[in-house]
Parts: C-alpha cells; sequence; structure tokens
C-alpha cells in the first residue's frame, strides 16, 4: 500500500499553483466552504475567504497582522458589480466601515500573480465609480472614498514583486514640464512566509492558526500543530478547524489518527452542551433565590412600617438583624 503524505499534499499543490496561472478560477458563485463540492486545491481558497468574510475573524486579523482595533462597526459591501465585472473570478472580501467612506478590500492569494495590480486597480476603480454614480451633484466637501487593498499570500512558491503599483508600471520621463501621471498606489501585503509557525499560534485569528497548519511539512508536526491550534482556539473557530479538518485535510491524514481527532471534536461538543445545560441551570436557581430575596425584602419592609420588632421579622423571613437595619435605614 502506498501512502500520501503531507509532503506529497504540498507538492500537489505547488503543481497546481502552476496549472492556475493559465487556468482560470471556476465561474461557480462563491459557497461558504463546508458546503462545496470542489477539489481541494479550490476549497483551501475558499476556506480562507470563508473566514476573512466573517466580520469578528475579519477584526481579529487586523488585530494580529497589522495592531489595528477598527474604531467604527463595519459592514459588507456588495455590488454587483464585483459579479458583472469578474464573472469568471470569485468577488473578493469588501468591508466598509460604517457611516465613514472608507473601505477595506481584502484579497487572497495561493499562487503569485503578475496581473494582480491590475485586478486591484480595477476594484479600486469600480467602487470610486459605484460611489461617484450613487451622488449626482458633487460639493467642494466631498472627498474621494479611502480604499485600503490588502493582500493575503498562503501558497508555497515565492512571491517576487513589489506591492508598490508605481515598479509596474511602464518607465519613461518627460521634460520637467511634463510629469509622467505614475499611480501612487500600493496593496498592504500579508506573506506567510514572513511568519514562524510558532508567531502565528501566538495570534487570536483563525486565518493565522490556518496559516500554521499550512507551514507544515511533516505528518507528524501537522497532526501536533492541529492539537495546538485545537487548545489555543475559540468555540466558533473549532468549528471552522473541523471543517479544514473534515474537508481539506482528510485525505492526506491516516485513518486512525483522522478519527481520533473527530471523537476529540465530538467529546468535546458533549463537554460544551453539559456545561451550557449546567449553567443554565445554574442560572435558574440564581435568579429563584434573588426573585425569593427580593420577596423577603418587601415583607420585611411591610413589617418594619408596622414597628415589628426586629427580631420577629428576622424569625419570619429568614433575614439577618443587618440586613434588616440596612432595609430600616435605606
Amino acid at each position: 500500500m502506498v501512502l500520501f503524505t503531507y509532503t506529497d499534499y504540498l507538492r500537489c499543490q505547488k503543481a497546481l499553483e502552476k496549472q492556475a496561472l493559465v487556468l482560470q478560477e471556476e465561474s461557480t458563485p462563491y459557497v461558504p466552504m463546508p458546503y462545496c463540492s470542489f477539489k481541494v486545491y479550490h476549497r483551501h481558497d475558499k476556506l480562507y475567504r470563508d473566514l476573512l468574510n466573517n466580520k469578528k475573524e475579519f477584526a481579529l486579523f487586523l488585530q494580529d497582522f497589522f495592531c489595528y482595533s477598527l474604531s467604527s462597526p463595519i459592514v459588507k459591501y456588495n455590488r454587483n458589480f464585483i459579479t458583472k465585472d469578474y464573472s469568471n473570478t470569485i468577488s473578493d472580501v469588501i468591508f466598509k466601515l460604517q457611516d465613514i467612506p472608507v473601505y477595506l478590500l481584502i484579497e487572497h492569494q495561493s499562487y503569485p500573480d503578475h496581473s494582480l495590480p491590475y485586478r486591484i486597480y480595477r476594484y479600486y476603480s469600480s467602487i470610486l465609480e459605484d460611489i461617484h454614480s450613487s451622488k449626482k451633484h458633487l460639493t467642494k466637501k466631498d472627498k474621494i472614498p479611502l480604499v485600503t487593498p490588502i493582500v493575503l499570500y498562503t501558497g508555497s512558491s515565492c512571491w517576487n514583486f513589489s506591492s508598490n503599483f508605481q515598479d509596474h508600471q511602464f518607465k519613461y520621463t518627460y521634460n520637467n514640464n511634463l510629469k509622467n501621471g505614475k499611480l501612487s498606489l500600493s496593496y498592504n501585503f500579508i506573506n506567510i512566509h514572513d511568519f514562524s509557525k510558532e508567531e502565528l499560534l501566538h495570534m487570536k485569528s483563525m486565518v493565522a492558526f490556518c496559516m500554521a497548519i499550512d507551514k507544515c511539512k511533516k505528518m507528524p508536526e501537522l497532526i501536533h500543530t492541529i492539537h495546538a491550534v485545537y487548545d489555543v482556539c475559540s468555540l466558533e473557530q473549532k468549528a471552522y478547524l473541523y471543517r479544514m479538518l473534515k474537508y481539506l485535510l482528510q485525505p492526506i491524514i491516516p485513518k486512525e489518527i483522522y478519527e481520533d481527532l473527530l471523537e476529540k471534536f465530538n467529546c468535546e461538543e458533549e463537554q460544551t452542551m453539559t456545561e451550557l445545560i449546567e449553567r443554565m441551570l445554574q442560572d435558574i436557581e440564581n435568579t429563584k433565590q434573588t426573585a425569593e430575596k427580593k420577596g423577603l425584602k418587601k415583607t420585611a419592609i411591610n413589617m418594619l412600617k408596622r414597628n415589628m420588632p426586629l427580631e420577629d421579622i428576622a424569625d419570619i423571613t429568614g433575614l439577618s438583624i443587618e440586613e434588616i437595619k440596612k432595609l430600616k435605614t435605606a
């Protein structure tokens, strides 16, 4: 029997990356990863897109990689121009700061793509055009919206070209009276190769945890990292880890180890439900005791109004003399 190792998986992934340079992405609309029926390579990309579409995970992503905490609520920016202009691609993630003309565009790349500057520029200009068309008349006070592009690269090949648009433009020099009009535009770049697995595991976003898993090259390292991620991620993030395990990693993990990992998830789910039920019962009991205490205090206040002795009130209500004295002075 021939074993298909994690190293073999990475080798296949690299071959797919080269193939992806000449093949267009599938025209099927984006669907959250656990419900996809596409090949593993495309599921891998959709996992990251699914994570970045989650507002909470996106906020954690900004904190982890840019040390930036959102000062305003964000909303998903969905417009038909993305699907219309890019009918052969999967739409990228765009968030807008609520009530502020600031947009965050996130592009995930799993292979080097020299057409990326063109694509980001078209997204950028399409957003501006969409905003401009929604206003019939612009005034002096109207400012051009701010669009901040972010590129997340998780491929195995080296990314060896600049993130500054000027470096990709044709070089030509006029005289001093004629400016060349070069674009002063660049994108923020997060490269998986710039971070160690240990650094990623000390972060808080599921994007960072998935990147840590992607960096594994041998099966023991992969299994150890999955356990490490499981121990540090939240309950909601465990759902993403479960999907990654079931829909991406199952073909390459030995059956016995895979079943043990699934059993760990099942035990966690049962334990969580047990703890949830216990907390609910405790909350009910606390609420009941609080209500009873309020009723007893109300009774004690009525007795105080009738000038009944403190000892008699304590015997009837079960409240302490100190508690009754406080009610008397309140």
